[in-house]
């Protein structure tokens, strides 16, 4: 026993060491929630599209400066886009529309100039209804604010280019160029915009930190010089970063208190500093375990794997606390005794345990794989700690207070057992009022799968996201269509034709707005037949007479020529259609893929229907699609639960034969079952999370029952004590998981709460009146 000890010794030293050399090289934390989730996406091009769309909308911020003076917004916002372009992390930030960014678009798309058409020109222009081109090109020559001089005139007479550039989309619907500047007014407040692409992952803990404290600090200055000066932000890393602070808060506060109150509660049993000692000894060397081991299993841990791992203190003080309990009995007068007395069921305890956790293993979730290695080795740890160390560390005698803490915890037991029938109808009453509570539960009982309730948002920002959307006109969301074919030129024909029905929907309410290549780069199809049309249609009937018109010499140079067609290379990296780069996926598995991109889409279904009516094109729901995940998933999680009872009947059955068996799988049953619709009562519906946190319950109420168990008519009362403990320390780690403000952590933690109160409470079911060690042993009844 004393190598074993040493060489326990060995490992948890070379874990500690790990795990400092970790943490002083900087460990990086994931915080977005989705990381959480499985990527069962079966086509990588389809995940391709999602990735590149996930990468535009979360590394993009935009930020709104308001005052009531225009030159002190305008001021602020070139201060603030200064500040965030020198700082190092971001790619790009756009404050001033670059006046020589607009000249290169439009050099570079001067030559195909007689190739471009907007919608409403090519229709006219096949209708046959030139003369009214000629007549809007006539009065923009003419008119008070005329923007057309004779050397574009002799090159583009009917102001086809600047007509077209006009009509392109504009993705900030309520904002316009004031001075190089994107602008609006809201009432007596002048707004300017400023954008910027992150430089970083907006996931990254340790990036998103650094630019939201630049960000704040920047606007601590400004605020300082402007006492009222608005500054509305909105992008991905916010969120990101207010969550995982207040993932961080919540995660200090569970284990200060967790912590305290176990510190308390073992002083206020054992009176005695060295029990306290070696229950934080079993905690330390099962975090400090399991930490190391994630790390060096996954490379960095998720926030959320953490604040479950916190409920490791719980779980894992049973073993420690049945140990330290047996101290009550006079006759365990040795460690070696003690040991020997709890090692039975702490043994079978954390088998079936590690069954409940090793099970999340199955779930393809990788944040939950995360929390059972965490919580597995963790556990495994602190019962290497109790079995190797604690007997050696422990030489103090049996304690000699305690009655009145061992007929308290007695009480329980005598409740289910005492032969005078005093407890008889209490006991009827309480089960019956928890049938019946059960019963009501059971038929407000709802699932819920839905993602957006699973992301704690900061009100705040959740605040100035309304107010900047409502002022710039944005409406995204995460929907988009993913247009595939054979090449490019098939890719933008066929956009082309879904570009039509989508802006049908447009007019009847579907979406509010969608961005495409082929809105600014036609199929070169598309183009030789517009420079058909205007050739024929229009240079050909009325050049002449709208030369003369305008006393051009005859035959200046105005032929439509085939310059080729323009592509997407045409569009300048600083140009304001440089987004148009990112829907292009490049050549995919089959072809091309383009993205296109849709705004305030309110009616999913009918958009569905538009993107199956054209082939090639496939609308993409990220959330939808998580969603329905979850589902399929949550039905799964039920069941890893059944698989995990399985699991554990087989050990129980050895141990205790079929009607012993049965006994102690009662109390884990009880809470498993009431444990959901008892929740419902609260209002919490029944999700995947939910599911998960019921495999964990089933774990709990085996150890509680097997100590019942185990135990015999001498030693029941410590025996009681040690599970009174066991459960009190769950409830400060797990329970308080329940008031976690993180839907999910909320669900998992209250799940767990009344979940291990319910096991608690049943657990003495397990044990009867005249269990003893010999007839365990013989499987007895």
């Amino acid at each position: 026993m004393k190598r074993a000890a040493l060489l326990w010794l060995v490992l948890v030293l070379a874990a500690s060491a790990y795990l400092l050399t970790r943490l002083l090289g900087g460990v990086q934390f994931q915080t977005d929630f989705t990381a959480l989730l499985p990527q069962e996406e079966r086509d990588p091009g389809v995940q391709q599209a999602k990735d590149r769309v996930a990468q535009i909308l979360n590394r993009r911020i935009v930020v709104l400066i308001g005052d009531r003076e225009r030159a002190t917004a305008r001021a602020a916002g070139a201060a603030l886009a200064e500040e965030l372009r020198h700082s190092g992390l971001t790619a790009s930030v756009t404050y001033t529309t670059s006046g020589d960014g607009l000249r290169k678009l439009g050099e570079s798309f001067f030559r195909y100039r007689f190739g471009l058409l907007t919608a409403g020109d090519r229709a006219l222009l096949q209708q046959g209804r030139g003369e009214e081109i000629v007549a809007r090109a006539l009065a923009s020559v003419y008119g008070p604010i005329g923007i057309a001089d004779a050397n574009l005139l002799r090159h583009d007479p009917f102001l086809l280019l600047p007509t077209y550039l006009a009509d392109l989309p504009r993705p900030l619907p309520r904002l316009a160029p004031d001075d190089g500047v994107l602008s609006t007014q809201d009432g007596q407040e002048h707004y300017v915009l400023i954008t910027a692409e992150l430089a970083g992952d907006p996931f990254a803990l340790a990036f998103a930190d650094r630019f939201v404290a630049r960000f704040d600090q920047a606007e601590q200055r400004l605020r300082a010089a402007t006492p009222d000066l608005r500054v509305l932000r909105l992008g991905t890393i916010f969120y990101a970063e207010a969550g995982a602070a207040a993932a961080t808060r919540e995660t200090s506060a569970i284990s200060i208190v967790s912590l305290l109150g176990t510190v308390l509660l073992v002083l206020a049993v054992f009176r005695a500093l060295r029990p306290l000692g070696l229950t934080l000894l079993a905690i330390g060397t099962g975090v400090i375990c399991a930490f190391a081991v994630s790390l060096w299993l996954f490379g960095t841990l998720h926030v959320a794997a953490l604040l479950f791992g916190v409920s490791l203190i719980g779980i894992a003080l049973d073993y420690c606390l049945q140990y330290l309990t047996a101290r009550f009995n006079p006759e365990d007068g040795t460690p070696a005794q003690r040991l020997r007395r709890v090692l039975p069921g702490i043994v079978l305890g954390i088998t079936t345990t590690l069954i409940g956790y090793l099970t999340l293993l199955l779930a393809p979730f990788p944040g939950l794989r995360q929390v059972a290695v965490f919580s597995a080795v963790g556990l495994v740890a602190s019962f290497a700690t109790v079995l190797l160390w604690l007997p050696a560390l422990d030489q103090a005698a049996p304690l000699a207070h305690g009655e009145g803490l061992l007929r308290a915890a007695g009480w329980l037991w005598e409740f289910w057992e005492e032969p005078r029938r005093r407890y008889r109808w209490p006991r009827q009453v309480l089960c019956a009022a928890l049938a019946v509570a059960a019963l009501l539960g059971a038929w407000r009982l709802r699932a819920e799968d839905d993602i957006r309730r699973y992301e704690a948002l900061s009100p705040p920002l959740k605040q100035q996201e309304a107010e900047l959307r409502r002022l710039t006109g944005i409406n995204g969301g995460t929907e988009f269509l993913l247009v595939r074919a054979a090449d490019e030129e098939s890719a933008l024909e066929t956009e082309e034709s879904l570009l039509d029905r989508l802006q049908q929907g447009k007019a009847e309410g579907v979406l509010s707005g969608f961005q495409a290549i082929a809105q600014v780069i036609p199929s070169a199809a598309r183009q030789r037949d517009n420079r058909t049309l205007v050739r024929d249609r229009l240079m050909a009937p009325f050049l002449a007479s709208y030369d003369e018109r305008l006393g051009l010499p005859a035959g200046a140079a105005h032929d439509v020529g085939d310059p080729g067609p323009l592509t997407l290379a045409a569009i300048p990296a600083g140009s304001p259609l440089a987004l148009l780069h990112d829907l292009d996926l490049g050549a995919g598995t089959g072809g091309a893929m383009h993205v296109v991109l849709l705004y305030g889409v309110a009616r999913l279904g009918a958009l569905r229907q538009i993107a199956e009516a054209v082939p090639g094109v496939r609308l993409i729901d990220p959330v939808g699609d998580l969603t329905r995940l979850l589902g399929q998933y949550r039905r799964r999680a039920v069941l890893v639960l059944a698989l995990s009872a399985l699991l554990m009947l087989p050990v129980v059955y050895w141990r205790y034969g079929l009607r012993g068996g049965m006994r102690v799988a009662l109390p884990p049953a009880i809470a498993v079952l009431a444990t959901p619709p008892l929740v419902a009562l609260a209002g919490v519906p029944f999700t995947f999370f939910n599911a998960m946190a019921l495999v964990l319950v089933l774990s709990v109420g085996f150890d509680y029952a097997v100590f019942c168990r185990e135990t015999d008519a001498a030693h029941r009362p410590a025996t009681m004590l040690g599970v009174w403990l066991a459960m009190a320390t769950t409830l400060l780690s797990f329970g308080l998981l329940g008031a976690s403000r993180v839907f999910a952590v909320h669900a998992f933690g209250i799940t767990l709460l009344v979940g291990t109160l319910l096991a608690f409470f049943a657990a003495p079911v397990a044990g009867t009146s005249t269990t003893n060690r010999s007839r365990l042993s013989q499987g007895g009844q």
